[in-house]
């Protein structure tokens, strides 16, 4: 027995190692650590002297507090998401047609970005290079990076530059829903989706499940969605490709699909990126065959694909993981 033993312990070791290394690799990633409003104004308290309390516009399926810190400097804001001591994200931003203040509020956004994510070498002179860019090219594409847990995504959009930083994952605690209701998935969409068809919708994914319907204001797009007003089970949004002879409608139709994932996923900074991209290869491909374009956010999953029926269409599909509609 002792020789049985004796030859069977560095097995023994090998197997609780692999057991070891097996574990290691299921253990899921730790969630992105969060901030504190003292760490992202580090050197620059006397720039952002005030906290208005809600004052912020950033929004959070789980309705977290947005706050605005005013800055010396007109042209600067930094708008934040959760608790001061308590941050899960934020957006700094600035108009660079404010010759006076261009270049200093391009100081503090390396100073912040250095502050938020002191680990990620190069995010003062990434950060510098992007918004330089991005200046040069308003209402261009997202410049993007992930950075320790996090998504850095600089944009000029109406007349500002934008520094958004968020959390790569998006964690839900309800995966059997979207995690948020009627109103919130539509909201600043209402006059694009005037009237709301109660159980005229096609989705199912039980007994007893209602599923809506929606034309857009334009009539060539159509949304239907599952489950109470107060509980979004999942969506499908489509919009028929009419550029030859409805080129407004088909304009206005692809920017309620980015509207749409942007309310579902308020805290996934690349998600107009990612939309624009994916409705670009889906209509070049012009291929109803073709394997949607999947993206997993946490346990929500978002297709996009281009498929034929009364005519050629973009189709957006968005629902939990393990829920099939």
């Amino acid at each position: 027995m002792a020789e049985l033993l004796k030859n069977l312990t560095p097995l023994l070791v090998i197997l609780a190692a692999l057991i070891g290394s097996v574990q290691a690799v299921a253990e899921p990633a730790s969630p992105a650590p969060g901030f504190t409003v003292s760490q992202l104004i580090k050197k620059l308290e006397k720039r952002f002297p005030n906290i208005l309390k809600d004052g912020g516009s950033l929004t959070s399926a789980d309705n977290l507090q947005s706050d605005l810190l005013v800055s010396t400097n007109p042209s600067a804001s930094l708008e934040t998401l959760g608790q001061p001591k308590a941050v899960r994200g934020f957006v700094y931003s600035y108009d660079p047609g404010v010759d006076g203040e261009r270049q200093q509020s391009r100081q503090w956004a390396g100073m912040i970005i250095r502050n938020a994510l002191p680990g990620w070498r190069k995010g003062k002179s990434w950060v510098r290079r992007a918004i330089v860019a991005a200046e040069k090219d308003p209402e261009g594409a997202e410049i993007s990076e992930t950075a320790e847990g996090y998504w850095i995504a600089v944009r000029h959009t109406a007349g500002r530059v934008r520094v958004t930083v968020m959390p790569v994952a998006v964690n839900d605690t309800d995966p059997e829903s979207l995690g948020l209701g009627l109103s919130q998935l539509l909201n600043g969409l209402e006059s694009a989706f005037p009237e709301r068809e109660e159980g005229m919708g096609s989705l199912y994914g039980g007994d007893g499940w209602i599923s809506d319907r929606f034309f857009t204001d334009n009539a060539h797009g159509e949304l239907e969605t599952l489950g109470p007003v107060d509980q979004v089970i999942g969506l499908r949004y489509h919009y028929a490709l009419r550029q030859d002879d409805h080129p407004e409608a088909t304009a206005d139709n692809r920017g309620y699909a980015l509207a749409l994932v942007r309310n579902v996923f308020p805290n996934w900074a690349g998600a107009e990126d990612w939309m624009t991209k994916a409705i670009d290869a889906a209509a070049a491909a012009a291929d109803q065959g073709a394997e949607p374009i999947a993206i997993e956010q946490g346990p929500i999953l978002l297709r996009v694909r281009y498929f034929v029926g009364a005519t050629e269409s973009i189709e957006v599909m968005i629902h939990p993981k393990d829920t099939y509609l």
